[in-house]
């Protein structure tokens, strides 16, 4: 059976973001996969139409998916770098079902925070990413969103405090908890000097560079507004291989699962005979 994977994200158009993080995972996905070949897909139309103004080509998720099955594939991996399940998610779930019977077995896998329990598992990942020192306080930047799963930003945080990290925050540009709940736990804490401003994002793109980490009107501004000390830093999660391997054992789980049922199929059409 003919396999290919698709990695899909939102996109960015900078880039030094794209080849530090979306590109580096697809590096390591390449080789996770071994001779499967890995295609790329933006779901964001207003990248894709700014990076082709700079002739750079990146598919739709439909035209990706096209590709695929120009080729002849009729297994096919997706692996979305989505956070959450929101609404970006969704909509590419939405996006891939009318091709799923196109195929022999079409899987996608799940956001990196799918269920509450990620975000537990998460949790030392990003210890040993940031290895957090007592002295200062982090304040880690989501996207937020509408939909439901919003609520993992909140548990994010449950996390931190249970795994003793009281001196950690999750706050969203778009919904809550949002800055300002991050700065009444600051003021809360006691003293606080220094405050580290990190992307929780894949890849620092717009929101990073303004919304976190701008001169003006940004999470780091106004943390200086309110005389703390504050170390931006311009990384987006994808950047840090402790990371990149949530996306490679997603891949690896989907790809054993998949061998494991051929493997029983096998022995059920022998045990036929």
């Amino acid at each position: 059976m003919k396999k290919a994977v698709l990695l899909v994200s939102f996109g960015t158009s900078y880039a030094e973001a794209r080849e530090n993080s979306l590109e580096s995972i697809y590096q390591e996905l390449s080789a996770a996969g071994g001779a499967i070949p890995v295609y790329q897909a933006y779901t964001s139309g207003v990248i894709i139409r700014k990076l082709a103004g700079r002739q750079i080509q990146i598919d739709t998720v439909e035209e990706a998916v096209r590709k695929v099955l120009d080729h002849q594939v009729q297994c096919l991996y997706v692996v979305p770098t989505h956070m959450i399940p929101g609404i970006e998610y969704q909509k590419l779930v939405r996006i891939l079902e009318p091709y799923r019977s196109s195929f022999e077995k079409m899987e996608i896998t799940s956001a990196v925070l799918n269920q509450k329990e990620d975000c537990k598992k998460l949790v030392p990942v990003l210890q040993d990413i940031f290895q957090f020192q007592r002295e200062n306080y982090y304040v880690l930047m989501g996207h937020g969103t509408e939909d439901g799963a919003n609520i993992r930003y909140t548990q994010m945080n449950e996390a931190f405090i249970e795994a003793g990290l009281t001196n950690v925050q999750i706050a969203s540009v778009e919904a809550r908890p949002n800055l300002a709940d991050a700065i009444s736990y600051l003021q809360n804490a006691g003293k606080v000097d220094k405050v580290v401003v990190h992307p929780f994002m894949v890849v620092a793109g717009d929101h990073a560079r303004n919304d976190m980490a701008g001169e003006t009107d940004s999470y780091a501004a106004k943390l200086r507004e309110e005389g703390y000390e504050v170390l931006a830093i311009v990384k987006g999660l994808g950047e840090y291989p402790q990371f990149r391997r949530i996306y490679v054992e997603k891949l690896q789980e989907m790809l054993g699962k998949c061998n494991n049922e051929a493997e029983s199929q096998i022995v059920a059409g022998k045990t036929d005979e």
